[in-house]
């Protein structure tokens, strides 16, 4: 099994992770260094414990996640998803690099559309202790 493959698996199994909320499968897959670059958050935030709390929060929440397609690369890989959490949803890619061990080093999510994601935000921030964001709008 090539470098490549062995990454794609791991990855999969990261997302199998986040769409059944299984925690053991987030955690396995993330370098003990990750670097978490998130659309809720104003700085990456940096290392395994956490990291892993914020995206087993967001995989807790969700009331459906839905991965579209799955890019690969030799080191990275992206998934297209839908996230719903309540009444709130959004489209999203979650963009990651991978180490020579097969883990997680750097984990970039993107969501759309900027109302959706203010109001995700929302729902969780007040969980893993972070200010809620507000949109404003021109002459607001």
């Amino acid at each position: 099994m090539s470098t490549s493959t062995q990454q794609r698996a791991a990855f999969e199994s990261f997302l199998d992770g986040m769409h059944s909320a299984d925690n053991d499968a987030i955690a396995r897959n993330l370098a003990e260094n990750v670097v978490l670059n998130s659309p809720f958050l104003s700085e990456p935030i940096t290392g395994h414990e956490a990291v892993a709390n914020v995206l087993k929060t967001v995989s807790r929440l969700a009331d459906d996640l839905t991965v579209e397609e799955i890019l690969s690369g030799e080191t990275h890989h992206a998934a297209f998803f839908r996230l719903r959490i309540e009444d709130t949803e959004v489209n999203g890619m979650d963009y990651a690099r991978l180490d020579a061990d097969n883990k997680i080093a750097e984990l970039s999510v993107l969501w759309r559309p900027l109302p959706s994601i203010v109001e995700m935000q929302g729902h969780i921030a007040p969980i893993i202790g972070v200010p809620a964001l507000e949109l404003r709008t021109k002459g607001e």
